[in-house]
């Protein structure tokens, strides 16, 4: 099986923040069922940038660059796969962007993905979820129920 893992998600299994307990469990989960873990291909991007933004930050959410690089490190090597930006998935979350009202791709081509790959695509952004889960029954919250 499969599911389809943005990096909200993702950056909670190396940053202790609000829900990293429950995403650690999450992936512990996919890792038994041996789920395949898919990304678009903009995952990585995405999870560097944000990095690079805590180690600019003062306060208890600061990270060192060698912490940051680390944290990368341990994400590169956590088994997601990356699928390429092929032709329809990006005129698919282009059109699923203008049908949703976003002013960005980014999150459309998790949802093109999942759509394309027929699994479930997990969040923690809730303002996404709360935008498509109408729509898209499939897309999963963290912090629902892991049974």
């Amino acid at each position: 099986m499969t599911v389809c893992v943005d990096s909200s998600i993702a950056l909670k299994w190396v940053l202790q923040e609000d829900g990293s307990e429950e995403a650690e469990r999450l992936l512990a989960r996919w890792q038994q069922e041996q789920q395949k873990m898919v990304a678009p291909a903009h995952f990585y991007v995405e999870i560097s940038s944000v990095l690079r933004q805590r180690t600019l930050r003062t306060g208890s959410d600061h990270l060192e660059p060698g912490e940051a690089l680390d944290a990368l490190v341990i994400l590169l090597d956590s088994g997601v796969m990356i699928h390429s930006s092929l032709p329809n998935l990006c005129c698919r979350a282009l059109s699923l962007a203008e049908e949703l009202g976003q002013p960005t791709t980014y999150d459309a081509h998790y949802l093109a993905l999942a759509e394309s790959e027929g699994c479930e695509f997990w969040t923690a952004d809730d303002r996404l979820y709360q935008a498509v889960r109408e729509r898209f029954p499939w897309v999963r919250l963290l912090g629902e129920s892991l049974t």
